[in-house]
């Protein structure tokens, strides 16, 4: 996918576009300078390779666990259990069960009227 990276000189922010979507980032004047650098002695192409490659090395370098991260996001109602599992890499009961050690009550169904008719609207949507 190929990236296109525009920098506003008035408001000294970056915006990079992709084919999927737009990220907008500020970079400090400092930060930057560095950074234009480093595009500069050629270790990368472009602000917008320099800026993929520093996202990628930081989400790498994260200790959370794939597990981790789908329980929390569960946890959050971001994903549901299946997509926890997918997230995970495991199975649906293997998630559940991961669920039960770790002391959380999986959420089976909606918990309120209200969650109820918002399920019943959403279902309605699809048909």
């Amino acid at each position: 996918m190929q990236a296109l990276t525009f920098l506003n000189l008035n408001t000294n922010k970056t915006l990079v576009i992709n084919m999927k979507n737009t990220t907008y980032i500020h970079l400090p004047d400092l930060v930057k300078e560095r950074a234009e650098r480093l595009v500069d002695v050629g270790l990368f192409g472009n602000m917008s390779e320099l800026i993929r490659e520093a996202v990628r090395q930081l989400v790498e370098g994260q200790k959370m666990s794939k597990e981790d991260i789908a329980i929390e996001l569960y946890k959050k109602e971001k994903v549901s259990l299946g997509k926890a599992a997918a997230i995970a890499g495991i199975g649906y009961d293997e998630m559940l069960e991961l669920l039960y050690l770790r002391g959380i009550q999986p959420k089976f169904g909606p918990q309120s009227r209200k969650e109820a008719i918002a399920e019943f609207e959403r279902a309605k949507r699809l048909l």
